[in-house]
């Protein structure tokens, strides 16, 4: 029934118990129907050779007339279940009958094609089987076959009956054994069918067992897999590949959680630290509000990690609306490294915007916009005393991707592909920390997903750290 949940074992064993009944009794009632059919043929080649023996005893008397040298043939005396003969002239009078129809007849059908086989009713009630044929009578003195010359030979019609009770009691019998034959066959095959089923789906019930083993803490491939049959394979790998992404994904949930409890440890510790020297001893007002002020830029820094980390929550869970409208690439990287000017003058960096002025792209400014300062803060606040930032490209198809590039230092060959990992800082930034929570990048690449946008890293060919952003097919479209 549609919507209704089974035992696949009970489903397949049905199915096949039903198969199997089928081609079973299919094959009973096509051997019962041959049983049938060969056993009245040797009944009617019986009965030929009965009308070619009775056939033998008519031959041609002297004066022209057809008469019968009568011969005893034991079955058609009289006696239990005897069988029967009659023969008649052309003219419809009866020649000679067998002892065992008495004054009693066979039914004639005088104008129909002979020779005949018919099922009769015999005189004594009995059902039977008759064949009818018409013959010349032989010459008298001659042998058996031997006929009158053409013109002068005398035609008579001569019919034969058995009864058919021994093929109907042989046929009983055959049924008792075929359906007798065919229930063992069903019932054992049925067992073999469960049995062959139980064993078969054991591999898969000791998978389904360890996978109900696994929890949050054990997740891994299970060996018991390798015992499946190899038609399951499919569905193993895709288990194993789910396990292999749960498990990672439970594990970066994990360094996740200890990520931010490690990052915002240390600001509450600064806040607090803050504080307790604060309440030391009796301060002036100025020195209070240099501790309320200090403690205050802390607290922005906690707050700028937590709007950061609510915003790659909602860009992961897809609750970010995209509003797409033309948009200035020049404009927007002067807009977004306005407020880095003072700190990289500080440091005695200088800034090149090369993008081309006239290059436009269709898609959600706000989003770019958060793509843009993340790389241009990270280039800032990382790059050594007195380097160089550039800012080239233009967005505008997938082989001119817009590049954010400082001179260095160039950071080592595995550090590279990791960039845009959560939490991740190379050792030399860590070095060089000044207050990042080590999600700048990692939003960079949450946004750059959501506006189908591929964002690497590289070591620049004239050295330094390039990091780029590229177009995917379709993602953006120029202005």
């Amino acid at each position: 029934m549609s919507g209704m949940r089974g035992s696949l074992r009970v489903q397949l064993g049905v199915t096949l118990s039903i198969v199997l009944a089928v081609v079973v009794t299919t094959f009973a009632v096509a051997l019962h129907a041959m049983t049938a059919r060969a056993l009245l043929n040797d009944l009617d080649e019986r009965l030929a050779g009965d009308a070619s023996a009775v056939a033998g005893m008519v031959e041609q008397g002297e004066n022209g007339t057809p008469e019968v040298e009568y011969e005893s043939l034991r079955d058609f005396e009289t006696g239990p279940a005897p069988a029967y003969y009659e023969i008649w002239l052309d003219d419809g009078r009866v020649l000679n009958r067998s002892p065992s129809l008495s004054a009693r007849s066979l039914a004639r059908n005088p104008g129909v094609s002979l020779p005949r086989y018919r099922d009769v009713i015999l005189p004594d009630g009995r059902p039977g089987r008759s064949i009818e044929i018409r013959t010349a009578a032989r010459l008298e003195d001659a042998p058996i076959g031997a006929v009158a010359p053409t013109g002068a030979e005398q035609r008579v019609t001569i019919a034969v009956a058995r009864g058919t009770q021994p093929i109907a009691e042989t046929m009983v019998r055959v049924r008792a054994w075929l359906w007798a034959l065919a229930l063992m066959t069903i019932l054992t095959g049925s067992g073999a069918v469960f049995f062959a089923l139980s064993r078969g789906l054991r591999p898969v019930e000791a998978y389904a067992g360890a996978l109900a083993q696994l929890d949050g803490t054990r997740l891994r491939t299970i060996s018991a897999a390798s015992r499946l049959p190899f038609e399951l394979d499919p569905i193993r790998n895709k288990l194993d590949e789910l396990l292999a992404r749960l498990a990672e994904s439970f594990a970066r949930e994990r360094r996740f959680t200890a990520d931010v409890a490690h990052e915002l440890r240390t600001p509450i510790a600064a806040i607090r630290t803050i504080l307790d020297v604060a309440l030391t001893r009796e301060r002036s007002g100025a020195d209070y509000r240099a501790a309320i002020a200090e403690a205050a830029q802390v607290t922005k820094t906690m707050q700028i990690l937590i709007d950061d980390l609510l915003l790659m929550s909602r860009l992961d869970n897809g609750q970010i609306q995209i509003a797409r409208r033309p948009v200035v690439l020049r404009d927007l990287v002067d807009e977004c490294w306005s407020p880095l000017a003072v700190r990289a003058c500080e440091r005695g960096l200088t800034f090149s915007n090369r993008v081309d002025p006239t290059a436009s792209v269709q898609t959600d400014p706000d989003k770019l916009k958060i793509i843009v300062s993340n790389l241009l803060s990270n280039a800032a606040e990382y790059t050594v005393t007195g380097g160089r930032i550039a800012v080239r490209g233009s967005l505008n198809s997938s082989d001119r991707p817009l590049e954010v590039w400082d001179s260095g230092p160039e950071l080592p060959p595995n550090v590279l592909p990791r960039m845009f990992d959560r939490f991740f800082r190379a050792d030399l930034a860590r070095a060089a920390d000044r207050g990042h929570a080590g999600i700048g990048l990692a939003l960079v690449k949450s946004v750059a997903d959501v506006l189908d946008l591929d964002v690497t890293a590289h070591n620049a060919a004239e050295g330094g750290v390039a990091l780029r952003v590229a177009q995917r097919s379709g993602a953006l479209q120029c202005a």
